[in-house]
């Protein structure tokens, strides 16, 4: 795979990665068939690399719709979207009070699933415009792109709404259109008007005031916690931030320096050599996760030490009382009753 070491470039989500090409295998193409026209080998399962460059995902859009040779691909991955396609960003809406509070996650979250676009809001009287910019690096959004993403929202609203009649008021294009307007009258309910100054959609005010079905304001402020952490570790553009922010998504401490470097998209050697730059190393970056996560687990869980070491990454127990010496200063039963006491 051709390593991208260039920070500056828009980022896109392995997540958003794998919807487009399970909209392709929806239409028989195989995921293996775009990868290699594009000269990309991705791990699915592991989800690595966790981001692609706007340009490489620019490569596999391109490849996706001239294999399938579907005239309305877009439209087709939008009504197969999947809550897993946006990730931590999806249980931020899920669980907020209300459909304009979910579009608003959106608005907020939007980092984490693409650096190349902006989703935004205006209010017109009792309506409300929800608009889709695309902000390219060096290749321009096919019209394909355009309709996924308005496809997407309003089968993610329907969804989160639990009703499959909600229809937009207006849509609007701002590329041309496809064959046809049956294929948009289905899909959204309406004719969409196409060459337009924007890509958008306008609900009615109360359409957007609704609650969601998996409305759930103790679970929000948990999912919005976690989403805030990503996405600052995410603006960060250090290489500390981003290996801290690769070791918290993964859930655990067991992964090797090559495994990181591959979440990252950079090869081990470039890894090391900003980490460098930065006057760290990733020995010491895992170092310290482990430390923050050693404290959390042993004083605020009443999980067993034998587990907590086996969560850390230590294949020994008697290597993770001796890096809790170092630590804290004390063994992990210490340091617990210290704080139950």
């Amino acid at each position: 795979m051709s390593q991208l070491d260039q920070p500056t470039h828009k980022r896109v989500s392995i997540h958003w990665i794998k919807a487009i090409l399970a909209a392709a295998e929806s239409l028989g193409i195989n995921a293996n068939a775009i990868q290699e026209k594009v000269n990309i080998t991705l791990d699915l399962d592991r989800n690595e690399p966790a981001y692609l460059s706007l340009d490489q995902t620019q490569d596999i859009w391109e490849a996706a719709e001239t294999l399938s040779g579907h005239e309305f691909f877009g439209l087709r991955m939008g009504q197969n979207v999947r809550p897993s396609y946006f990730h931590a960003v999806a249980y931020v809406a899920m669980t907020s009070a209300n459909l304009f509070e979910a579009f608003k996650s959106f608005q907020r979250y939007m980092p984490l699933i693409s650096e190349g676009a902006i989703l935004s809001m205006s209010h017109e009287q009792n309506r409300i415009w929800v608009e889709y910019t695309p902000v390219p690096d060096y290749k321009a959004f096919s019209r394909h792109q355009h309709e996924s993403v308005m496809a997407l929202l309003l089968a993610f609203s329907r969804w989160l709404l639990g009703d499959e009649s909600v229809t937009p008021i207006e849509v609007k294009f701002a590329t041309d259109t496809g064959p046809g307007s049956w294929e948009y009258q289905q899909v959204f309910g309406v004719t969409p008007r196409f060459s337009q100054n924007i890509t958008a959609m306008e609900f009615e005010k109360a359409v957007l005031q609704r609650p969601l079905k998996e409305s759930d304001a103790g679970l929000h402020t948990l999912h919005r916690a976690h989403a805030d952490q990503l996405l600052a570790a995410h603006s960060n553009t250090s290489w500390k931030a981003k290996v801290i922010k690769t070791l918290v998504e993964s859930g655990h401490y067991h992964m090797t320096r090559e495994q990181v470097a591959n979440k990252l998209n950079v090869s081990t050697r470039t890894l090391q050599r900003r980490l460098q730059q930065e006057n760290t190393n990733f020995i010491d970056v895992m170092d310290e996760q482990r430390r923050v996560k050693a404290e959390e687990l042993i004083i605020k869980t009443d999980r067993s030490l034998k587990q907590i070491a086996e969560d850390l990454g230590f294949a020994e127990s008697s290597t993770f009382y001796r890096a809790c010496h170092r630590w804290f200063d004390c063994t992990p039963n210490e340091l617990r009753q210290s704080h139950t006491s």
